[in-house]
Formats: structure tokens, C-alpha cells, sequence
């Protein structure tokens, strides 16, 4: 798309596209939720954390998981970033 072509689009935007490019432009955009989830094998792989440091880490309670059934665990994606970015919960 070139410039002329984004003018063209930001004059025919509604209020809410112009909200949301605003809120772009300003930094206070809000990213969209994620609703991923990992098996701790891929969420190890894809972080480079190994697969005992995520066990270790959701029996302590410092990484949460989401119980698909008994036995059988996912990790949000949302709360691995926390995790890696060491951000508290």
C-alpha cells in the first residue's frame, strides 16, 4: 500500500478505525488478546528454557497452566511472555 492509498483509507475511516489509529500513533494502543496455548514441550523449545525449569516452574506456582483435562496441561501464551519477561503475576 502506498501513502496516497493510506490517505485515502485514514479519510474514509469511521470513528473507531480513527480511534484505534490514534491510540497507535500515541503508544497507547492495547495489543489483542491471545488466546495460544502451549504444551510444555513446545513452550520449552520456542523459550529455550528447558523442560524441567517449566515443571519446576508451574509446581512452584511461578508459571500457570490451564488444565485441558487431568493430565493433560497448556500454557497461555499470554503467561509465558510474563514468564520469560519476568514479570510478576
Amino acid at each position: 500500500m502506498d501513502t496516497n492509498d493510506r490517505f485515502k483509507k485514514l479519510l474514509e475511516a469511521n470513528p473507531e478505525q480513527l480511534a484505534a489509529v490514534d491510540a497507535a500513533l500515541t503508544g497507547s494502543a492495547t495489543p489483542r488478546p491471545s488466546f495460544r496455548l502451549y504444551r510444555i514441550a513446545d513452550a520449552a523449545r520456542l523459550t529455550g528454557i528447558s523442560r524441567v525449569t517449566i515443571w519446576r516452574s508451574l509446581r512452584e506456582g511461578r508459571l500457570k497452566a490451564v488444565t485441558i483435562r487431568e493430565g493433560s496441561r497448556r500454557i497461555p501464551e499470554t503467561e509465558l511472555l510474563r514468564f520469560v519477561e519476568g514479570r510478576q503475576s
